[in-house]
């Protein structure tokens, strides 16, 4: 085991660690922390086997641990190969500052389009990635294992690859289609430039962009946070993440304060996925003073998980549920004393409540569930799902700087207090602030009470015209029952924002199965339109337009 987690073996509770001043900590996939057993949601597709048990390669690994604070001092961890730098389990009052992380060799590829005449072009690829030219395919490679074979290999033209081109001079990016990235030849031509003829020479492919792919298998991640309780990252400096970003399951109080997650210089890209992921957590979640640029996903999603109601016995008051969605699966989402609601399949609307007395791990994806009180006469069996109403935290957010991404801005779906204030989102593909909620795709619970966005900045958000008419602010809960007339989601107070350069010829709001919505005092660049669906009280005054 390398000399950094080596320190962390028989660590005690009630202690400090300060890392040796700036020094370089160098951790590598096969000689760190292996446990398995680690499911964590929104990663490793389940059918595919990508992560069968729940594997994590872990530079620092607490579990059970109180009281310890982490000091890096300066130093930087440097990953070798895929692997979760960080992974607390079940652990309380832990603090990791003044630490850098870092890949040696970034899973996220990327090259720069030096010319293209007529579709004959030259591309330089960046001094961190790794690659062969082998015939007429570009294998792109990880670093070296104990093994003398490479962590990881993928084609260039992979279907494990996703692609974007970015114009570093505007900071957009645009989606590319994998296909059209084929080329009839390849020729290298120098230590990092190679010389390729596209198939498709009408492509957009233009000199001077940056090509980006990413590896869409999450088998690892930024770093895992599993049942933890009062976690805190301050000065916290994050290069580059695979697989997902920083995920907290079921936590309790976790706060980012003074953190960086940009990519290291002469890099684009910071996060294969989203920054920040918080499922099925409570309490206070806290990112203040944070800035984070360079993602192909979202900065902020926060989201409980709707299993659906496979089975039912009235008479023991038990329901089986199950994980839906290919990529969350396996982890344990309830503990005795978890209030539980049963939300309606088709408008998303609650309709009974109830107490988890027990529960049984079926299988990777189905749960028993003792209940502590008859059950609803009208479950509709593999429609309808229930939603763990306990784990559903507040949010604040507040002093950022997120942009540009190839992402969205905010997803928060959860019932608890959110306040978004003083921020600036900066050319996000998506919107700005993005609240769904739905139990028939990526089953991401729940409704919201209230929402406060609040004196932030938004520029250029939505320009890759997600949805129609571009929202940078955007309610879609996904109601199925089409003449629904109850609202999903409780109050929008959009207020003191400044918004400019819409995709469109206006600034789009658009408002769906939302009971309240006051929209006063924004400043916008050019005319606003607001739209709506099931949506009851609307505000709209004070909002001054400077065309």
């Amino acid at each position: 085991m390398n000399e950094l987690s080596t320190s962390f073996l028989n660590i005690e509770n009630d202690k400090n660690i300060i890392l040796e001043k700036d020094k370089v900590y160098h951790a590598r996939q096969d000689d760190s922390f292996i446990k398995t057993g680690y499911y964590c949601s929104n990663t490793a597709r389940r059918t595919e086997k990508e992560n069968p048990e729940g594997l994590r390669r872990s530079a620092i690994f607490l579990e059970n641990k109180k009281n310890i604070t982490i000091d890096g001092n300066g130093a930087t961890i440097i990953i070798h190969g895929k692997m979760t730098p960080l992974l607390f389990d079940r652990c309380e009052n832990i603090t990791v500052k003044n630490l850098t992380i870092d890949y040696a060799c970034p899973t996220m590829t990327e090259f720069k389009i030096l010319s293209n005449n007529n579709g004959v072009c030259e591309i330089e690829i960046n001094p961190d990635c790794l690659f062969e030219v082998r015939k007429n395919d570009i294998i792109w490679l990880g670093e070296n294992g104990a093994d003398s074979k490479p962590y990881w290999s993928d084609s260039y033209i992979s279907n494990k690859r996703y692609i974007k081109i970015l114009n570093p001079e505007t900071g957009l990016h645009h989606d590319f289609n994998r296909n059209n990235l084929a080329f009839e030849s390849i020729e290298q031509i120098g230590e990092r430039k190679i010389k390729v003829t596209l198939k498709n020479k009408d492509v957009f492919f233009p000199a001077g962009h940056i090509v980006q792919t990413r590896n869409i298998v999450r088998d690892q991640t930024g770093s895992l946070f599993n049942r933890c309780k009062n976690l805190c990252f301050e000065n916290l400096r994050v290069k580059f993440m695979h697989g997902l970003g920083m995920v907290s399951q079921f936590c309790e109080n976790v706060t980012y304060k003074n953190c960086d997650f940009t990519p290291a210089e002469g890099r684009t890209i910071a996060s294969t996925a989203d920054f920040f992921q918080f499922s099925g957590c409570k309490g206070q979640l806290e990112i203040a003073e944070c800035q984070a640029y360079g993602a192909q996903d979202d900065y902020i999603n926060v989201h409980g998980t709707h299993l659906k109601i496979i089975r039912q016995n009235k008479k023991k008051k038990t329901i089986t549920v199950r994980f839906m969605h290919n990529e969350s699966w396996g982890f344990q989402a309830f503990e005795k004393g978890d209030k539980l609601e049963f939300i309606k399949w088709d408008t998303l609307i609650p309709y009974a409540e109830t107490t988890v007395t027990d529960y049984k791990r079926l299988n990777d994806t189905d749960i028993k569930l003792f209940l502590d009180r008859p059950l609803p006469d009208d479950i509709k069996l593999r429609k309808d799902v229930v939603e763990n109403a306990t784990w559903t935290p507040d949010l604040h957010v507040k002093n950022c700087r997120f942009g540009p991404t190839a992402g969205r801005g905010i997803l928060a779906t959860t019932r608890g207090k959110v306040l978004i204030e003083n921020n600036v989102f900066d050319k996000l593909c998506g919107p700005a602030l993005l609240i769904e909620d739905d139990c028939n795709f990526w089953f991401e619970s729940g409704y919201t009470k209230e929402i406060v966005f609040k004196n932030n900045i938004v520029n250029q958000c939505e320009y890759a015209s997600m949805w129609e008419s571009a929202p940078v602010i955007r309610y879609t809960p996904k109601v199925m029952k089409e003449d629904s007339e109850e609202f999903v989601h409780g109050k929008l107070v959009l207020t003191g924002n400044t918004f400019s350069v819409p995709k469109e010829d206006y600034h789009s709001i658009w408002l769906e199965y939302l009971g309240e919505a006051e929209i006063k005092d924004n400043i916008f660049d050019t005319h606003y339109k607001i739209t709506t669906k099931c949506v009851g009280k609307v505000i709209d005054e004070n909002n001054k337009v400077n065309v």
